[in-house]
């Protein structure tokens, strides 16, 4: 499952960005849990910009349902964590798998220091406007803007 470190060594010489993600599902059934976790980061495997190092699922535990749970009568909850360690092509590369595929937690690991050109910081910042437009669009977010 671990590619080579002399792999991930000339990723990182070639510019590309490692980093460590942390992914988590809740599901009112284990077998989804587990299932819809698997999927996500399958399809996130096929991203030509991405290079999966390394993949770490936990077990699927109970855990105490989240409040709107309870209210509709869930008593009982699954979740289940996966951290990765990948390579992404650019920081654009980078900034698309999060907007896509929504990780918990996101930690640039290497290189210390990022230079990005004008294009891939635009594209970035073109990514993340397009997302808040669709949450807005769809009524689950986006900018609140006072008059006053």
């Amino acid at each position: 499952m671990a590619k080579s470190s002399e792999e991930e060594q000339k990723l990182i010489e070639n510019g590309w960005i490692k980093a460590w993600l942390l992914f988590e599902v809740v599901a009112v059934k284990k077998e989804v849990a587990e299932s819809a976790l698997k999927g996500h980061i399958e399809k996130l495997k096929k991203e030509p910009a991405l290079k999966v190092l390394e993949e770490n699922f936990t077990s699927t535990d109970p855990v105490e349902p989240a409040e709107h749970f309870k209210a509709s009568g869930i008593k009982e909850t699954w979740s289940q964590i996966v951290e990765l360690i990948v390579c992404a092509k650019d920081f654009e590369a980078l900034t698309n798998m999060v907007v896509t595929y929504a990780p918990t937690a996101v930690e640039i690991m290497a290189p210390a220091k990022i230079t990005i050109d004008m294009r891939s910081a635009q594209n970035s910042l073109a990514t993340v406007a397009d997302m808040m437009h669709k949450f807005a669009a769809a009524g689950i977010g986006g900018m609140l803007i006072s008059g006053k």
